[in-house]
């Protein structure tokens, strides 16, 4: 026999997690895996923790906020981050833009003319690329000099091919009074859009750490979470989901059935949850399929030696396309006891396409320590103790023309069949974590605030 639910969410991520906290017995969550809160999970080696991706939480909404500080209280801590762009002519702080004192004067002085040239503000039209985005915002010295290069790395593809409409919010020129103060004044602290930013920071003793603090506080709060249970099938009219437990090694997979009286919520990659609903057009599917993303290696190394000290900030962008990775994250930076005091922890960001195999998992490791030696990161005085790749895939939504009609098309029709998909992944866009926890309160409270269908 099957369960009946009033409501379900699939997906155990920010956006299911903080939409099942709120509802209490009237929702179950669905989630594959068997730990709660998808890319935000940490990663231990031996007493080295890692966020299994760079994570930072700043509030964009105060009710968003006022959710979380009654989740997590003190253990919340204030966590400004202080991060550098290293370039060929130049180290400066991030945003680049604002703080150009760090290039080489005569870098400097052009960067400066050709912002002044530039409109006040950007048209960000939604058919431009990012390529033409950011030379519109910035002109093309600061251009070269980073923006392109880090981007061709991120993205592993050309510029030319990515819309700007799904970035065009993290692009931003700042009033020219202000790149002037950034270039002439060493002191001058230019904000980040992310400059408020928060951390979770718990006793020492606490038996998880990073930012899965966040998850764990508010999975506590889900009445009913079925962790290990993957959906094979939604049948929207039936309103039905069928899913399957169990790993297939051994005691082999069981089926169950559920019913959703009222709404079911996704936030799994929405080409996975259109593939999943019996009623999605062929037609539909076929366009989904050709939808690109970028996955992310992490590569966590735990380091014995001296802490960086402060000036290396909580992460470094580089614009070196010989190297194999885009940003270095220092995870004593966001909170000390992420590591014994004898050593730290170095998170490796390297972006890859989707599509591309991934290659071996030594010699990712390899490249990773050894760029990092590179740099002069990690120097004479550190010892390696340990090293370990995680693959994060999606990591990144890639749009190109057209591809954002297709992703509103499928939101649009599994809408219609009482599909509400939400979230980074469930709605195929780039966005951070305070927007999925707001998704996810916002559609908790439209569900508790209206009638029941009949």
């Amino acid at each position: 026999m099957a369960d009946s639910r009033e409501l379900l969410i699939v997906g155990a991520g920010l956006t299911g997690l903080a939409a099942a906290s709120k509802l209490g017995d009237r929702a179950m969550l669905l989630e594959r895996s068997d730990r709660p809160g998808g890319l935000v999970r940490s990663c231990r080696i031996g007493d080295y923790w890692f966020d299994l991706v760079i994570h930072l939480l700043y509030f964009r909404d105060p009710d968003t906020e006022a959710e979380i500080r009654s989740m997590l209280g003190d253990t919340l801590g204030a966590c400004p981050p202080e991060a550098w762009v290293e370039t060929s002519v130049g180290t400066c702080r991030f945003p680049i833009q604002m703080h150009l004192r760090g290039l080489r004067p005569e870098h400097r002085i052009r960067c400066i003319e050709e912002m002044a040239g530039t409109p006040g503000t950007l048209t960000k039209d939604p058919t431009s690329s990012i390529e033409r985005l950011f030379v519109e915002a910035f002109g093309p010295t600061l251009s070269d000099l980073f923006m392109l290069p880090y981007n061709r790395k991120m993205w592993r593809r050309p510029l030319r091919s990515i819309s700007a409409r799904g970035l065009a919010w993290n692009i931003e020129r700042p009033d020219f009074r202000e790149v002037l103060r950034g270039a002439i004044d060493e002191d001058h602290e230019g904000a980040a859009y992310n400059s408020r930013g928060f951390y979770p920071r718990p006793p020492e003793s606490s038996a998880i750490r990073g930012m899965e603090v966040l998850s764990h506080a508010l999975a506590s709060r889900v009445s009913e979470l079925r962790l290990g249970c993957s959906v094979v099938r939604i049948d929207a009219d039936r309103r039905v989901v069928v899913y399957e437990t169990g790993s297939g090694s051994g005691t082999g997979t069981a089926r169950g059935t559920v019913r959703y009286e009222r709404g079911l919520l996704s936030s799994v990659p929405l080409p996975s949850a259109a593939e999943l609903c019996l009623q999605t057009p062929p037609n539909l599917l076929r366009r989904l399929r050709s939808l690109r993303r970028n996955r992310v290696v992490s590569v966590f190394v735990a380091i014995e030696g001296p802490r960086p000290d402060r000036s290396t900030g909580h992460w470094r962008y580089y614009a070196d396309e010989s190297l194999c990775f885009t940003r270095l994250v220092f995870m004593h930076a966001f909170d000390p006891a992420m590591a014994p005091p004898s050593g730290w922890g170095l998170l490796v960001e390297i972006p890859q396409r989707s599509e591309d195999p991934p290659e071996d998992c030594e010699e990712t490791c390899r490249r990773a320590v050894a760029d990092a030696r590179r740099v002069g990161v990690i120097g004479a005085s550190h010892r390696v103790v340990g090293c370990r790749r995680e693959i994060v895939d999606p990591a990144y939504v890639v749009l190109g023309e057209g591809d954002r009609q297709v992703v509103d098309e499928a939101i649009g029709f599994l809408a219609e069949h009482g599909i509400d998909c939400r979230g980074r992944y469930g709605a195929w866009k780039y966005c951070g974590m305070s927007q999925c926890l707001r998704e996810g309160f916002e559609w908790a409270r439209a569900m508790m605030g209206s009638e029941p269908t009949p």
